[in-house]
C-alpha cells in the first residue's frame, strides 16, 4: 500500500489550512514525478462550496509547476469545515482519493 506522511504542517501561501505530505513511492501529477504533495482547504466563499485543493509540490511545500489548478484527489465539500475531526478527514480523503494511506512511510 502507497503510504503519505506528513512532512510540513500550518504551511502558509494558501488561502485556508495547508499541509505538505511525502508520498512513498512519488505519484505523476500534471506532467511530473513528484515526492511530495501539497493539500489545502478552502473555506465556503459567496458562490462557492468549501473545497479540498491538492497539487504537486516541492519539499517546502510550494506548488510545483507553473500552476495551482487542482489534481487529482481535489474535491468540493458540501458544508464548511468546523472543526478539527473535519480538517483531519479532508486531508485524509484527498490523500485516499490519490491512493495514499496516511501514516508513517515504513523503513525501507
Amino acid at each position: 500500500m502507497a503510504h503519505a506522511a506528513l512532512h510540513v504542517d500550518n504551511l502558509g501561501g494558501y488561502i485556508g489550512p495547508a499541509r505538505c505530505y511525502k508520498l512513498d513511492p512519488p505519484i505523476r501529477l500534471d506532467g511530473i514525478d513528484c515526492e511530495y504533495v501539497t493539500v489545502w482547504i478552502q473555506p465556503r466563499l459567496p458562490h462557492q462550496q468549501a473545497e479540498v485543493g491538492v497539487v504537486a509540490a516541492t519539499v517546502t511545500g510550494a506548488c510545483a509547476t507553473m500552476s495551482v489548478m487542482r489534481q487529482p484527489g481535489s474535491f468540493v465539500l458540501h458544508g464548511d469545515p468546523d472543526n478539527d475531526d473535519y480538517l483531519e478527514g479532508c486531508y485524509t480523503m484527498a490523500l485516499g482519493l490519490l491512493g495514499y494511506q496516511l501514516g508513517d512511510t515504513p523503513p525501507t
